[in-house]
């Protein structure tokens, strides 16, 4: 073999391997970008899901205030209401009523869980949306209850659980600061009851104490 003909095999074979390499690349950056679109479609069809679960179970709580005696004036928009656009109201929480006796208008924020972490912890929101809970409290002058679904199904709830916001101040929920504030009765027929619910796991602490 000549030397012309060694070196030309030499520059072909080079060619050929950063070829290879290039074309590896490309396949590499292909299966990372298929997996990315893979993962934010998971993502996204998880998303959606859960605000289904979310509108079913707002639907539910609904149900429970007597129309009779309750007028719904506020439903917080999601992201699906809105194309994916922020609008100010929503970061108020999920539902707003006024009982049509007093005028006694409240917020509620509607959660649902299918179980519980361990030993019964309950994360029921994150550090923002807490914030954003106590200041429409604080400055709308109106009681702010969170409902809790947990087990059973969004349409059904094993248990419901009604808390005064004004008495949280953690995104987290142990069991003793639920357990007493279970709603027994699932048809709301006033905006005492609520209270009451909530005084009730007061007085139940203090007893225990």
């Amino acid at each position: 073999m000549s030397l012309l003909s060694s070196i030309r095999e030499r520059i072909s074979s080079s060619f050929e391997r950063w070829r290879n390499r290039r074309q590896e690349e490309k396949e590499r950056k292909r299966i990372e970008r298929e997996r990315r679109l893979e993962q934010q479609r998971r993502e996204e069809e998880k998303r959606k899901f859960l605000y289904r679960l979310g509108n079913d179970f707002e639907d539910y709580v609904i149900t429970m205030f007597n129309p009779e005696k309750f007028e719904l004036i506020h439903r917080t928009p999601t992201n699906d209401d809105t194309n994916g656009r922020f609008v100010h109201s929503m970061v108020y929480p999920d539902l707003r009523f006024r009982e049509i006796a007093t005028g006694r208008k409240f917020w509620v924020e509607v959660k649902f869980r299918a179980r519980t972490e361990d030993r019964g912890v309950i994360t029921w929101c994150n550090d923002n949306q807490l914030r954003n809970y106590k200041k429409t409290m604080y400055e709308s002058r109106n009681p702010v209850f969170i409902m809790i679904g947990l087990g059973g199904t969004v349409q059904n709830p094993e248990k419901i659980f009604c808390l005064n916001l004004d008495r949280i101040n953690f995104t987290t929920l142990y069991y003793g600061t639920y357990v007493h504030n279970r709603v027994i009765n699932r048809r709301i027929e006033s905006f005492e009851e609520l209270i009451d619910i909530d005084g009730k796991a007061e007085t139940d602490n203090h007893f225990r104490h």
